[in-house]
């Protein structure tokens, strides 16, 4: 007699469903506060972790064909860290605070002059970027042909005292007082109607007051005046995502990602967007949160796990439901849900095995 498994809702206690609850709540706001003209930007919050991941090319154009060293200095001075690339020129920094980074690639001897780039890392959000460097012979000149990414202070002259409100209006967010920071924004945008980043902090401001169809015209407006930045796109994205409006919701995330594929929280969002949606698609879900748990680390699992958690349940993988749990209480074991999770992790593991020993009868 065969008998068709009876998991995973009804057996499954009600608080396993908290945690769409608990991870929800993950992002905020993208870019509050904050002090960087760049409009990928969300603001220069010590709190943010970053990667730094790069490629070395030799001066013939080809890849080293063996390790290589690399130095991470600050701008400002000193060295942060020293590591050695793969055999084949990648490498890695990890757990990066907002600042600016110098990374030199020493000679060592070998006969080619020291490469170096710099990298301006910021953002509230966990970010993963990247850069190539390209060394040169001894004595050779060369003029870079990497096309340099220009930001919004570069695209616009913005008129003094817009740019003066403007950075009052950061000053404002940074101390946590959205109304006066949306007011400073607001008269920043009246003086130059076409400041981009100004709608977008406004945008933000105006959500942090719960002002959603103003928060929502404001980032749109930023889009319209150059779409290439990823930034409100994202902004807009994770608006949709709150008011429960997940069509949208994916095609403004989307759009973010097509400009910068870097940021972990859109890939998260919209994988969370992709869970929510009728009917929901949870290949691409999967693979939206699992590229989020890739760009975030360690510093932004924790969430993107307990979404992989529930789309396994839904899809009745319950081993794989238990391995985001068990990765969940590596990477955070003090945690506050950490104990909740454990006990959630037995219930799963119990439940696992009564599903085996009814599919044996």
């Amino acid at each position: 007699m065969t008998h068709q498994p009876t998991f995973p809702y009804r057996a499954l206690p009600p608080a396993f469903l908290v945690f769409f609850v608990i991870s929800v709540c993950v992002a905020p706001s993208l870019a509050q506060g904050g002090g960087s003209n760049n409009p990928n930007s969300p603001g220069r919050s010590a709190g943010a972790s970053h990667s730094i991941r790069g490629k070395i090319f030799l001066p013939s154009g080809t890849l080293p064909d063996q390790r290589m060293r690399v130095v991470l200095e600050l701008s400002t001075g000193g060295i942060v860290n020293e590591i050695f690339s793969d055999s084949v020129g990648n490498f890695e920094f990890r757990s990066l605070p907002n600042g600016t980074y110098k990374i030199v690639v020493p000679s060592d001897g070998r006969p080619f002059e020291p490469g170096q780039e710099v990298v301006e890392l910021y953002g509230n959000f966990t970010r993963t970027f990247t850069t190539q460097i390209y060394l040169k012979e001894k004595g050779e000149v060369t003029v870079k042909s990497k096309e340099k990414i220009v930001s919004v202070a570069d695209l616009q002259e913005v008129p003094k005292d817009a740019k003066k409100n403007f950075d009052n209006g950061m000053k404002r967010a940074r101390e946590n007082k959205p109304e006066e920071a949306a007011r400073s924004f607001q008269e920043a945008v009246r003086i130059f109607p076409e400041y981009q980043a100004a709608f977008n902090k406004l945008g933000e401001q105006l959500r942090a007051l719960n002002k959603a169809a103003e928060a929502q015209a404001a980032f749109e407006k930023a889009v319209a005046i150059n779409p290439k930045f990823a930034l409100p796109h994202i902004n807009l994205g994770l608006l949709m995502v709150e008011q429960k409006r997940y069509d949208e919701a994916i095609a403004a995330l989307e759009n973010g990602v097509k400009a910068d594929d870097t940021f972990p929280v859109t890939h998260f969002k919209l994988g969370e967007a992709l869970m929510h949606k009728q009917p929901p698609d949870y290949d691409r879900a999967e693979k939206e949160l699992t590229r989020a748990l890739e760009l975030g680390k360690k510093e932004f699992a924790a969430p993107v796990r307990l979404h992989l958690f529930n789309l396994y349940v839904r899809r009745q993988r319950l081993d794989k439901a238990a391995e985001q749990l068990e990765a969940y209480l590596k990477e955070a074991p003090n945690a506050p849900e950490a104990e909740e999770v454990r006990l959630r992790l037995a219930r799963l593991k119990k439940a696992i095995e009564q599903q085996k020993a009814a599919t044996k009868n």
